[in-house]
């Protein structure tokens, strides 16, 4: 079963935003100079941290229930459409007024054309001229960082080299299930 509740630094991770950090680099502070000790520390820190992950795991499940959902609702409306359009036929009724809705009308059919395609002998079809060019921009940075066809390379195209630094990040190590202590145990170490 999952946990329900939350111990306070578990909250504030969960809901940081940029206006809230400076409250939360102060939680850190709290914790590290608690007199707790450093692996009660660490635990509680970690579980805190990690409890994000287990929230975007629930979330991703749900999401993916939904979309499931939203499946099954989307071809129960297409049955009872099609369905409901048939009886309205079968009586003769291409039209009916209501008080809160204005009406239900049946559609006329209608139908659409679609090729489906499948190649036999691409070489012909290439050579026959169809096909498209693109430039391959994966083989043409591998060459450049070569210094392969570097001046053909350069004549031909606008390189910028663009760094991005990310910042230093806390990274949590998971311990194997053996000797892992349980959130039960942690209580708030600030």
């Amino acid at each position: 079963m999952k946990k329900l509740i939350r111990n306070r630094f578990e909250a504030i991770v969960q809901d940081v935003t940029e206006s809230s950090k400076s409250y939360l680099k102060q939680e850190f502070k709290d914790i590290l100079e608690s007199n707790k000790s450093y692996m009660i520390k660490t635990d509680y820190i970690s579980y805190s941290i990690i409890s994000i992950d287990e929230k975007i795991a629930i979330l991703d499940e749900q999401l993916q229930e939904f979309q499931e959902y939203k499946k099954k609702l989307k071809a129960a409306k297409d049955i009872v459409l099609t369905t409901g359009a048939e009886i309205f036929n079968e009586y003769g009724i291409s039209k009916i007024e209501g008080g809160s809705f204005s009406s239900i009308i049946t559609t006329k059919e209608t139908s659409s054309t679609k090729l489906l395609i499948t190649i036999t002998d691409e070489q012909a079809l290439i050579d026959g001229g169809i096909y498209k060019k693109v430039v391959d921009t994966k083989m043409l940075e591998e060459y450049y960082n070569k210094n392969e066809y570097k001046e053909f390379i350069e004549t031909h195209t606008n390189i910028q080299s663009i760094t991005t630094t990310n910042p230093s990040k806390l990274k949590i190590n998971k311990r194997r299930a053996a000797n892992s202590t349980t959130l039960n145990n942690i209580s708030d170490a600030a």
